[in-house]
């Protein structure tokens, strides 16, 4: 990410220790915020749009600061749109939210694979899977990959393509 207020420092030749109190303060809440999606990141999780805009507000804040300090002006009156803490939040409740939707799906997928093996079905085309169990269909499909071992397997069954766009459903032992 481009920060705004790096590219000013730079054109400027200015130091953090330089900068007034505020556009320091704001420096260090948006390291802490990156330190934190950071963290996040290298454990596969993505970061929303929406906390993207929080960070992008900080930099423009912590850049108004720092003209104000280069034209010995006293323009920008707000206070840091975003604390660091308030952020990673964010952050954190979009992984809860994140977390709960999967489980949720995890549910169905487990729901549509009771059903079809209480009914006899073990070997599905994908055809079938598309009309009888559609999250699972879903799943697959969204992740699907030409040559390579496709199917859904959770903590009760296996469901695995065994020839192409055939899949065999099995109970977990």
């Amino acid at each position: 990410m481009e920060f705004q207020y790096k590219k000013l420092m730079e054109e400027n030749d200015l130091k953090l220790k330089e900068l007034p109190q505020d556009a320091q303060t704001g420096i260090s809440e948006i390291a802490k915020v990156l330190r934190g999606i950071q963290m996040r990141e290298r454990d596969g999780k993505k970061v929303l749009p929406a906390t993207l805009s929080k960070i992008k507000a900080m930099d423009k804040w912590i850049a108004y600061e720092i003209l104000d300090h280069l034209h010995d002006t006293d323009k920008n009156d707000d206070e840091i749109p975003f604390e660091a803490e308030d952020v990673l939040n964010d952050v954190k409740n979009q992984e809860n939210q994140v977390d709960s939707k999967e489980t949720q799906t995890g549910l169905k997928i487990e729901a549509e694979l009771d059903k079809l093996l209480a009914a006899g079905e073990t070997k599905l085309s994908i055809d079938e899977l598309r009309s009888k169990a559609p999250t699972t269909y879903s799943e697959i499909w969204d992740n699907y990959e030409d040559g390579e071992e496709n199917g859904i397997v959770t903590s009760k069954y296996s469901l695995i393509e065994d020839n192409e766009y055939e899949f065999n459903l099995k109970l977990k032992k």
